[in-house]
Order: C-alpha cells, then structure tokens, then sequence
C-alpha cells in the first residue's frame, strides 16, 4: 500500500513514522500489480513493451507511464514516480526524463553505478549450492549480475526466502576488484558483480553472524 503523510510524503504501510494513517494512494492489490509491470519492464522485457532501453538501462518515463496507463487505465506516470519513491529497497531511479532498475535485469545491460568500496562482501546460499559455490565460484543464472550483501545478516535474511538453513560466503570483494572483477553498489545494502572466481571466497563460520537476525 503506498501513502502520502501531509508532513513527510510517500510511504509504504500502515501509518507513517509520525504516527499519521495518511491518504491512501494505491491499496495492496494495486501496489502490487504495478509493481510487477514496473519491474518486467525495466528489468525483463522492455522491447515486448514497446521500450527503447539504452545501454544502461534507462527508458523514457514518459513513454513507460503510457505502456502502464495502457494496462492498468488507473496508472500513469505520477504512481510509477509514487512506487519508486516509496520503495525503502531503492529497486529503481529517475533521473531528469528517464527511470531505470537500479538492478535485477535479465536483459543484456552494462550498468553504470560506482564503484563498490566496501573490502568485504557476503553471499547466502543454501548447504548444497555452497558447496558447488565454493569450487566453481558466484555466477549470475537468470540475471545479468551476481547480487551480493553488504552484510552478513543481510545475506541471511535474504537466503531465508530460498532455503531453511542458510549458508553464507564471505567475499574478498577488494581482491576480486584488483584483479579486475567489476564491483558496484546499487544501494545501501546491495552490490551487483560479475562472475566471481572461487579463489575469493570462504565459508563465514555461523557464530560470526550476528543471532539478532537470525531470529
């Protein structure tokens, strides 16, 4: 459900920080509707849509509020800018005329966020697929880039929508970067790689994982 506090603008819930119920905006269904329409086309099938992605990523918002106003006659623009800038996981940008997906593509695009600075980073993973991890590396599957965690409670948590009983690897992410792994973060708790070869990664022991999040 996305809001709007007379104070401090959009959000996502119930009530705003303040306290404050706010006018309703989008209910869930509607949220959750456009949120798909969003993604599939700025991170998996703009052409199908009618959308010129350039090299980055980027497709005009206008033109995007007119494919989506097409589909849902009680969308356009103004929701799609709401749905963004309520998102507290920073999946998509706008900047001047043009909107992307900060990351998540299938689609072939070279995006062109900075540099990651962070020497450590983190991956979850199920016992199974960190075994294999562990001898061949982190590959991207159905995504162009390997999405990795700033912290290792955030690769738990993340791991927890997958698997029970989560494994996490550890990420010598300045090494990788030296040798010339190109390493970028897209947001405050995501980087997105390239493949990453096996000579950088290790297996994080479960008690260095902080039990708050675990729980």
């Amino acid at each position: 459900m996305i809001k709007r506090c007379p104070q401090h603008g959009l959000f996502r819930g119930e009530h705003c920080h303040c306290g404050s119920a706010g006018q309703v905006l989008l209910d869930e269904t509607k949220t959750e509707q456009l949120g798909r329409l969003v993604a599939g086309s700025l991170r998996h099938f703009p052409a199908d849509l009618g959308l010129e992605m350039d090299s980055h990523g980027w497709v005009d918002l206008v033109k995007l509020g007119e494919v989506v106003a097409s589909r849902h006659r009680w969308a356009g623009k103004d929701l799609i800018i709401a749905l963004i800038q309520s998102d507290s996981k920073q999946r998509y940008e706008i900047s001047g005329d043009r909107v992307r997906a900060r990351y998540g593509h299938s689609v072939d695009v070279d995006l062109d966020h900075p540099e990651n600075k962070s020497p450590l980073l983190y991956y979850g993973a199920s016992e199974e697929e960190a075994d294999r991890i562990l001898e061949i590396g982190i590959k991207p599957a159905s995504q162009r880039y390997v999405h990795l965690s700033a912290t290792a409670e955030k690769a738990w948590h993340v791991a927890t929508f997958r698997t029970g009983n989560p494994k996490i690897i550890q990420v010598d992410a300045a090494a990788a970067q030296n040798a010339g792994v190109k390493m970028m973060r897209v947001s405050d708790d995501i980087v997105i790689s390239e493949t990453i070869p096996s000579i950088y990664l290790s297996l994080l022991a479960s008690r260095n994982i902080s039990r708050q999040d675990r729980l």
